[in-house]
């Protein structure tokens, strides 16, 4: 009876690791696609409260746009409170905002800002602001 008992439990935990590696292959994913969701709507947000400051600042100071210190201003002047992070699966998380070089910093993560009318490969114009990567999010946009 002592054998058989040993081989009923030792097959009563091997079934228990076999539902437990089966819920883990099924619910990882899920938790990484939630996961990246999340990242995405969080930068999507730190992007709108960037362009609002952007937009704040340009009505308070005479259709002037924030300079190349554009971070200091803004938190300084209180626009903002701080720089938000931009999470990008394709980079480090990043609260940098690149202001020179655009054309060479393309897809570096953090923050993109143009600073001047200069035209260049961007696309962009003085005063806008972007997710620097080209990577797109979750659901395929830019």
């Amino acid at each position: 009876m002592n054998m058989r008992n040993s081989i009923i439990i030792t097959l009563e935990i091997l079934v228990a690791i076999l539902v437990i590696a089966v819920t883990l292959f099924v619910s990882v994913p899920k938790f990484s696609d939630i996961l990246r969701k999340s990242e995405d709507i969080a930068t999507k947000k730190g992007l709108a409260s960037l362009r609002n400051a952007i937009s704040l600042y340009y009505s308070e100071n005479n259709g002037k746009y924030p300079d190349a210190n554009i971070a200091k201003e803004l938190v300084e002047k209180g626009y903002i409170q701080e720089i938000p992070y931009a999470y990008i699966s394709a980079h480090k998380k990043s609260n940098t905002i690149h202001v020179d070089n655009l054309e060479n910093n393309v897809d570096t993560g953090g923050w993109a800002y143009k600073v001047n009318d200069i035209k260049d490969s961007t696309g962009k114009n003085k005063g806008q602001i972007w997710v620097n990567c080209s990577c797109g999010d979750y659901w395929g946009n830019l």
